[in-house]
């Protein structure tokens, strides 16, 4: 068993995927499978303890633990999933115990974009900082939120939901809340936006959004325009009320969007005060695809320290 080595497993709506992950980040190994149709807790448990032990097998590892990121708030105990969207059944799932059961192995569980913030404040972009605010944007808009280095979780554990800030009385709903963030720029949203820009029926995923603005394309630069500006809304009141040195933006919709990162910064420093936004580093993750294995992985070194 190597104290150096640690098993990280990110359970998302579309994939499960399960990595090995040495102590200074480095990815040795992984392994990514479809999360399966039925998501009641057994099958998606059974899946992926399945796709870890594949994992094992194939590297012959022995990891000192597991790290568990699950989309979905958990309770301060580490043991439950509260909810979570991707998985509608899931009610204060104890899915720590049941994949730790599956594994033998010891396990910590957390929630992926704190998992996320975790990997980037060990061994990405956030490095140094103790002040920061992480932010993903995919299929919804999750947040960690770091104050004086350390995770800040909330009464229940419920901190940092970025994606239910509100940025408007009224406006696409998320779990019957409208107005919300996630509404305007979680993955329906942001196909909503990209309808309205390209109406002949075409609608680019956002990796090809993307690639178009990098290439000048009107269209696509309207849509991470647009996109740009609800994030900036929501951001500002975040920079008012914690005062953060950074924010770090990560998730499949943003990756290598230049262009986006650019109006972005120019919507929020129009949008916030100058004494939140002069010395503000607005700041692109550096982990990529398979950072939340690696964040799973850090939720089991943070919990060895």
């Amino acid at each position: 068993m190597s104290e150096n080595l640690a098993l990280g497993l990110d359970i998302g709506g579309t994939n499960i995927k399960a990595a090995l992950v040495r102590k200074d980040g480095e990815l040795v190994d992984h392994i990514v499978t479809s999360t399966p149709q039925r998501r009641d807790p057994p099958e998606v448990v059974a899946v992926a303890a399945n796709t870890a032990r594949a994992l094992l097998a194939r590297t012959r590892a022995e990891p000192s633990g597991m790290g568990i990121a699950a989309a979905g708030p958990v309770d301060l105990s580490g043991e439950h999933v509260i909810c979570a969207p991707a998985f509608p059944t899931w009610n204060n799932t104890p899915l720590r115990a049941a994949l730790s059961e599956a594994m033998g192995l010891p396990a910590v569980l957390g929630n992926d974009v704190d998992a996320f913030g975790l990997a980037e404040h060990r061994w990405g972009a956030a490095v140094g900082l103790r002040h920061f605010i992480a932010v993903a944007v995919g299929t919804g808009v999750g947040g960690a939120i770091f104050i004086d280095g350390k995770l800040y979780r909330g009464a229940q554990g419920g901190a940092s939901e970025l994606g239910f800030t509100v940025i408007s009385p009224n406006g696409p709903a998320v779990f019957e809340r409208p107005g919300v963030l996630e509404g305007y720029i979680g993955r329906h949203g942001f196909d909503e936006i990209v309808l309205k820009h390209f109406p002949t029926g075409e609608v680019p995923n956002p990796r090809r959004v993307t690639e178009l603005a990098a290439q000048g394309d009107a269209r696509a630069r309207r849509v991470h325009s647009e996109v740009a500006g609800y994030l900036a809304e929501a951001a500002a009141s975040w920079l008012h009320i914690l005062n953060p040195e950074a924010i770090i933006l990560g998730g499949g919709t943003l990756a290598g969007a230049d262009f986006f990162f650019e109006e972005f910064e120019r919507k929020l420093r129009a949008r916030a005060l100058p004494l939140h936004t002069q010395n503000l580093k607005i700041l692109s993750s550096r982990l990529g695809y398979l950072s939340g294995v690696q964040g799973a992985a850090a939720l089991w070194f943070s919990s060895q320290t």
